[in-house]
């Protein structure tokens, strides 16, 4: 079998496996279904299908790509019988092939020895659904008692299957042991080989000072793209060294090396990790801090501009105040006109009232009080 052209169908078995009646004990020890098959060159793509049943009330589906000599006594040509011979048990497949093409229906048929290791090894009433599973993902007697001698002798047999499919090999769990993870559970192994946490990038992780980094992070590390080049690239921008978390979070919300470039050569050499993850969160671009700074508020903190950028204090607004004789404004007050709702038409329409210029601050005091 080609585990590496598992098709996307893989996961329809194993969730079916999971949540559906295949599972039952009370199964019938064989299992029938129909398949098709498509060939190219020596490769066979293989479906296979259990039709929904009051047993089976989701049906069944999977396709895998297989090579033909993973089949006995297969013909490409007219009627056809032949097998897939497992450890967990044999499929046996009737039908025909014309041309590329085949169709036809199947029978599963457990095996009774591999039945009677599984029940030695704590695993009672296995269901031919489960058997099914073993057979089609080729789980070996050798395997699981390996999987057990490693340190899982309480895994089960749902994960055991997923262990074959991720290609988490006895020697990736070793491999994995040997950098300070001996007790990580058989789902953070599966997510480990999923989100491609090889031995290579746990030790550079390490390298770079993270040694009791938890399973958890490194898992988010891979799936956020916190590469080690990148983390290299902060401390060269004199950003501290950094959480776990936080470098999550920069990822995550896009603080790349570039957004942080510019906003340093705006002034802000000194600006948090949490303001650049804030500034990131609440779109405060460089573009914006530029023109911010052209309209005389050249000083304005980081938390300002946050501030600026959360209650709607655009460039237009600060415009439009100041074009009203507000020039010297501050910061604080042009938030407060936001949260108030003191806009231009309200300015105007007070000012021409009272035939006077009054302060930001009594702008404010009218609005709160119903003017």
């Amino acid at each position: 079998m080609k585990k590496t052209s598992i098709s996307i169908c893989v996961g329809i078995i194993i969730l079916f496996f999971l949540f559906s009646g295949l599972y039952s004990a009370q199964d019938k020890n064989d299992i029938q279904g129909t398949w098709k098959a498509k060939i190219k060159k020596d490769e066979i793509r293989m479906r296979m299908r259990i039709p929904k049943s009051s047993e089976i009330p989701g049906g069944w589906n999977y396709c895998e790509y297989y090579d033909k000599s993973d089949f006995s006594g297969i013909t490409l040509s007219g009627l056809n019988t032949f097998k897939l011979v497992r450890e967990a048990g044999t499929i046996e497949f009737n039908g025909e092939f014309s041309g590329s093409s085949g169709s036809g229906d199947f029978t599963f048929i457990p095996s009774t020895d591999f039945k009677r290791f599984l029940d030695s090894k704590g695993y009672k009433e296995v269901s031919s659904g489960k058997m099914l599973s073993l057979c089609l993902q080729g789980a070996t007697q050798k395997f699981i008692n390996d999987v057990h001698a490693v340190g899982y002798s309480d895994i089960s047999l749902s994960k055991i299957i997923a262990f074959v499919i991720h290609d988490v090999t006895i020697d990736y769990i070793k491999s994995i042991h040997s950098l300070g993870y001996k007790d990580i559970s058989p789902s953070k192994l599966i997510s480990f080989r999923v989100h491609d946490v090889t031995e290579k990038f746990i030790k550079s992780i390490h390298d770079l000072g993270y040694k009791d980094i938890s399973p958890s992070k490194l898992i988010s590390f891979a799936v956020h793209e916190v590469e080690p080049e990148y983390i290299r690239s902060l401390r060269k921008l004199g950003i501290p060294d950094l959480t776990p978390s936080k470098l999550i979070s920069f990822a995550v919300h896009g603080v790349t090396e570039k957004f942080i470039k510019s906003i340093h050569d705006l002034g802000y050499k000194d600006i948090s990790p949490s303001k650049l993850i804030s500034f990131a969160v609440h779109e405060v671009e460089p573009e914006y801090i530029r023109s911010v700074h052209k309209l005389g508020y050249s000083d304005i903190s980081p938390s300002k501009l946050i501030s600026f950028n959360i209650h709607n204090v655009t460039i237009k607004f600060i415009k439009d105040i100041h074009a009203l004789g507000y020039k010297d404004i501050t910061p604080s007050k042009l938030i407060s006109f936001r949260i108030h709702d003191v806009d231009r038409e309200f300015i105007k329409r007070i000012n021409e009232s009272r035939k006077e210029h009054i302060t930001a601050s009594k702008l404010i005091s009218l609005k709160i009080h119903g003017w």
